[in-house]
């Protein structure tokens, strides 16, 4: 340091000081080391001469530093004394002394400050390496914070920005997994498959306001019940299956509304004098017309009476005759009406009983073992006649004729002759004398026939 010497201009009336002392030896020596310390800090010391030792990476100059202090001048991100640490919001590269600028967000970050990894401490609900996005089962990343997702506990995950809910589990569906997917129905419990099949309805349903059981929304066409599991009228089950009942127009569904017999198709109540599984068939007396499906009343002959039938041709002229006897025991009713048609008017006129097709055939029937019974009658009985004719003439029928001495036998062979009556006594005391009489032997008394 210099040190000027000032002289003091004379004042009037007062009594001027003294001149200073010239500097001593000892002065000289400390102003010329005081000298010496400036130009040293200006050269970049640090106090008391030490040397600065700002960072070469974080200091903006090596050189330099504050001379009371010996703070460095730092670039930015970087801190400390000698501008060797990361300042707040940066974080040091592991591979370097560099520092890199966190970045954390500050909506979902807690501080400014990361690891060396460049990690941020996130909010709850946070996640990232910035803590820029929401964790799962979060979303709506805002200024705040991150929502928690509304999935009915049966989700861990939702959209991000939506909040919609993803893979929704036990059975459910929907943007905050709340419903029940098709084909299954809320209870209690949770979501159930419905008792429902695909085949038999639309495979959905719902329990009603009231019930505890579920009940399919819709059953298909032929298919009723709460499950859908029935057949409908004019259905029937085949193998699990309901199929349309097959009775060839001949039902009348509002006399018989089920139409056929729900286990086996079989038709009820046929019409039109129909019969039959499916109502295929003609009732007995009735014959199906040649040229359409309505079944008409037959007439049948009954009786063997002849009636006469004329045919003619273009080239004939007598009649030909044909005996109703002789054809019906050749050709059914049904033939005879093909071959000989009979007119209206006549079926009108007829005086056959009106009896069915099966009538007739028992009436025939009765009348014929009635026949062979009298037949067989007539037979035993002539020969029943021709053995009693044939017993009388060979039996032995005696007369005896009692006298006083003698007795007479006359029997019906004395007009056969060369008779053999040998036999007839057998005593050996009996005799049969040449004209055929016998004469009895006893020990008493011999009588002569």
């Amino acid at each position: 340091m210099f040190r000027e010497n000032i002289t003091a201009a004379p004042t009037w009336g007062s009594a001027s000081p003294p001149p200073p002392p010239p500097p001593t030896e000892e002065e000289e020596e400390e102003a010329a080391v005081a000298e010496e310390e400036e130009e040293e800090a200006a050269a970049g010391s640090g106090p008391a001469g030490d040397i600065c030792n700002c960072s070469v990476v974080g200091s903006i100059s090596t050189a330099e530093c504050n001379v009371t202090t010996g703070q460095c001048p730092c670039l930015d991100g970087y801190a400390g004394l000698q501008c060797e640490i990361c300042a707040q919001g940066f974080h040091q590269e592991p591979n370097s002394q560099q520092c890199r600028p966190c970045g954390c967000s500050p909506s979902g970050s807690s501080s400014a400050q990361c690891d060396h990894s460049g990690k941020c401490q996130c909010k709850a609900g946070v996640t990232g390496l910035k803590c820029d996005r929401c964790s799962d089962g979060y979303y709506r990343f805002n200024e705040t914070t991150c929502e928690l997702c509304q999935c009915n506990n049966h989700s861990k995950t939702c959209d991000s920005s939506t909040g919609t809910c993803l893979q929704c589990q036990d059975n459910t569906q929907g943007t905050h997994c709340e419903l029940c997917k098709e084909g299954f129905y809320r209870s209690a419990h949770g979501c159930h498959r419905c008792p429902c099949s695909t085949v038999a309805s639309t495979g959905t349903c719902q329990i009603p306001s009231g019930e505890t059981a579920p009940r399919c929304d819709q059953c298909k066409t032929g298919y009723t019940g709460p499950n859908c599991n029935q057949c409908d009228d004019g259905y029937y089950n085949s193998d699990s299956i309901c199929v349309r009942c097959k009775c060839n127009g001949n039902v009348d569904p509002a006399r018989s509304p089920r139409v056929c017999r729900p286990d086996s198709g079989e038709c009820i109540g046929c019409l039109y004098h129909t019969a039959g599984f499916h109502c295929q068939d003609c009732e007995d007396g009735y014959v199906r017309e040649p040229e359409g499906s309505n079944c008409t009343k037959k007439e049948p002959i009954l009786g063997p009476e002849t009636r006469e039938f004329t045919t003619s041709a273009p080239n004939a002229s007598k009649a030909t005759a044909f005996s109703t006897a002789a054809i019906n025991s050749t050709l059914s009713p049904t033939t005879i009406q093909t071959i000989l048609p009979i007119s209206s008017s006549d079926n009108s006129t007829s005086a056959f009983a009106d009896v069915s097709w099966t009538q007739f055939n028992i009436i025939i029937l009765t009348v014929i073992i009635i026949v062979v019974v009298l037949l067989m009658g007539f037979v035993g009985a002539v020969y029943m006649y021709r053995e009693y004719q044939n017993r009388k003439l060979n039996a032995p029928f005696w007369t005896i004729e009692l006298k006083e001495d003698n007795i007479s036998f006359s029997s019906y062979h004395d007009s056969i002759p060369n008779a053999d009556v040998s036999g007839l006594l057998e005593d050996d005391g009996n005799e049969v004398a040449p004209n055929g009489q016998l004469t009895l032997t006893t020990p008493m008394h011999n009588y002569k026939a």
